[in-house]
């Protein structure tokens, strides 16, 4: 078993090569190239404050493994308290995330898909807030799965709850039931609205062009909705079907053209 959960493998620590059998494992299943150095002696600080924790990254590529172990070397980290792996597989990737116990974003271009899947896998994401948008993705995602409080401002934010993760068992494992159970009721995963959500917006967008107004962002949040014979994509076509079927439902929807389509200026 890895550090406070149960992964229903006593061989963990052979399957995924050089992970303790007991222990905090934070980790990170980004490129390197977004670890940038700030963020790697923080995470340094972490593993100092931390006892008998370790940070899990991937080869990817295999060159940078050297420079950031040299440079955690430099933080005074000991030699195999960070770990890393070769690129997994898509399915792999993610039950590599539910081993880990805490995933330590990167803020200055944050886990996209990366963060969905971690959260997705219900580990824990600890992210700090930027001024880009790819230094504010992860912030998002959070806040719409319902946990804002993994959402640090600084460094020594980020530090604090991740070793106040860390070291409290109780407070991990309670944390890491929210990720889990938010998952089926936060919008975050909900494909339907999603896809409903980006209708909306496509019609206000068409709305405001064909009124002759310039382009600008939209802060409305009221509601509309789009008239049934402008859905392209209906709502049985949202429902998780194979792939087959996803294409036979939406072949049959494109063979009829609506009239709205039909005609050269009306939408």
């Amino acid at each position: 078993v890895v550090s406070t959960q149960s992964t229903g493998s006593s061989g963990i620590n052979a399957e995924y090569g050089g992970l303790p059998e007991h222990g905090i494992i934070y980790c990170n299943f980004n490129q390197l190239y977004k670890l940038d150095p700030g963020t790697l002696e923080c995470w340094c600080k972490i593993l100092l404050r931390v006892p008998n924790s370790y940070v899990w990254l991937l080869k990817f590529p295999a060159l940078g493994e050297a420079n950031v172990q040299a440079k955690a070397a430099e933080f005074g980290v000991p030699p195999g308290r960070i770990i890393f792996s070769s690129v997994a597989p898509k399915e792999e990737h993610v039950r590599r995330g539910r081993v880990a116990d805490i995933c330590l974003d990167t803020p200055l271009c944050n886990g996209h898909t990366t963060g969905m899947d971690m959260l997705w896998s219900g580990t824990p994401m600890i992210t700090m807030l930027g001024e880009s948008l790819a230094s504010r993705v992860a912030a998002s995602q959070l806040t719409t799965l319902g946990c804002p409080e993994l959402v640090a401002t600084n460094y020594n934010q980020y530090e604090e709850i991740a070793v106040a993760l860390g070291n409290s068992p109780s407070e991990l494992q309670a944390m890491r039931q929210k990720v889990r159970l938010s998952r089926a009721t936060s919008p975050l995963f909900n494909i339907g609205t999603f896809a409903r959500h980006l209708g909306d917006l496509y019609l206000r967008i068409w709305d405001k062009r064909s009124r002759g107004q310039p382009n600008d962002h939209i802060t409305d949040t009221t509601k509309r909705t789009l008239p049934s014979d402008r859905l392209l994509c209906t709502e049985p076509l949202l429902e998780a079907v194979s792939p087959d079927e996803y294409m036979t439902r939406l072949m049959k929807q494109q063979q009829s053209v609506p009239a709205w389509k039909a005609a050269p200026n009306n939408f």
